[in-house]
């Protein structure tokens, strides 16, 4: 670790603020990094390199100074930490004057410094997190895998347990669409970031005792949660919905950001956490556009509708021409009809329609398209068609 100009420079201007004293903070070398005068930021220091050397506080008067290079009256400390000499503290003036706040000074430079370097571990440490489990999610394993299972190690992670992984997708910020909040708010890309960084903190402090938990990309989150072996499939259903609806409301309160949340399926084992966390982003994508409604949604409940993502574009093509002639009365009463597992009555119903408008409708669809929608072949070409439009729009 070094003491960097900048650091230097804040330190001696909060320092000269509360003691009104001009201060010099030099490096491990000997040269200026700041000062209260401007002059002599990057200029050498001779006295601080004996103070360097024998870590000694060093005391110079105005008759000495006069005999040194660069040097004015004035008392100099060593900058100590972990018991290394990292530069040294200079404050100008009659050393018999100045010395009360030698001590003092010394050990809120110190403070300082540490802080700092606390602060950069806990960066290089989140850094490494978050290199590790993006490299988890996207299968990147290195080819000695004892070298990537030390990583974890390492990280305080267990990649040997089972996991579902859980994306989480920021949608509105105050009942703002996201990319509305983004092109209205001053700086707001800035202070997405600002609000995406303590998320990832809150989540990091409330997630990892078992999880992992970092942040992919702008305005999404995953988290890796640990599954007991023993758990039964509904009970581990249970327990995801109660944790991820107590999630989505804690985010909801405490930071104003409503979420999306989309669980993929169960990875037994590391080499499946990338597959698990593709299903997770896959069902955010479809539920996006043909649901459009921020909520929870499972990989197990997607169904049919993950057709819509792969199928060919000359498919997509020649399936979409179906519903040309259809106008959107009759594309939200076939869609209707389907939710309604083919029943005349319960899409009626649903659509507050009479029976015989309902059948009216029906009998329109067949007239326009060539399908009838109550019968079985019909119905999945015109469910497929009504489903792309949607969510191809």
């Amino acid at each position: 670790m070094k003491l960097s100009a900048e650091l230097a420079q804040s330190i001696a201007k909060s320092s000269m603020e509360i003691i009104g004293k001009n201060i010099n903070i030099l490096d491990e070398n000997g040269v200026i990094l700041a000062s209260g005068t401007h002059s002599r930021v990057n200029t050498f220091h001779e006295a601080a390199v004996d103070v360097i050397k024998t870590g000694k506080i060093i005391e110079i008067d105005k008759s000495q100074s006069s005999q040194l290079d660069g040097v004015m009256p004035g008392i100099s400390l060593p900058i100590t930490f972990n018991g290394k000499i990292f530069g040294v503290v200079g404050i100008t003036g009659d050393p018999e004057e100045v010395r009360v706040y030698g001590k003092l000074l010394k050990s809120t430079v110190e403070l300082m410094l540490r802080d700092s370097f606390l602060k950069q571990q806990l960066q290089v440490e989140a850094g490494a997190r978050d290199r590790f489990i993006h490299d988890l999610l996207k299968g990147r394993f290195e080819e000695d895998m004892d070298l990537f299972s030390l990583r974890a190690q390492t990280l305080g992670y267990d990649i040997e347990v089972p996991r579902v992984v859980i994306v989480i997708d920021i949608i509105e910020i105050n009942g703002v669409l996201l990319q509305e909040w983004l092109r209205c708010k001053a700086g707001g890309e800035l202070k997405l970031e600002s609000l995406t960084s303590d998320i990832q903190r809150k989540l990091r402090r409330t997630q990892e005792k078992h999880n992992m938990v970092t942040r992919v990309g702008r305005d999404r989150f995953a988290i890796l949660q640990f599954v007991p072996q023993d758990i039964k499939e509904k009970d581990l259903r249970k327990s995801l919905e109660k944790k991820t609806q107590e999630l989505s409301n804690h985010l909801a309160k405490v930071f104003g950001v409503t979420v999306s949340i989309g669980i993929g399926s169960v990875a037994e084992k590391m080499e499946e956490f990338s597959r698990s966390y593709r299903e997770a982003c896959l069902i955010l994508k479809v539920t996006r556009k043909i649901v459009g409604t921020p909520s929870i949604y499972y990989w197990d409940d997607v169904g049919f509708n993950i057709v819509l993502e792969y199928l060919p574009a000359n498919v997509v093509e020649l399936i979409q021409k179906t519903t040309i002639a259809l106008d959107d009365d009759l594309k939200e009463t076939v869609k209707i009809f389907f939710d309604c597992n083919l029943s005349v009555n319960k899409a009626a119903k649903s659509l507050f329609v009479h029976r015989n408008t309902m059948t009216y409708r029906l009998d329109r669809v067949k007239k326009l398209t060539g399908l009838d929608p109550r019968k079985f072949y019909d119905a999945m070409h015109l469910y497929l068609a009504v489903m792309l439009d949607k969510y191809n729009s």
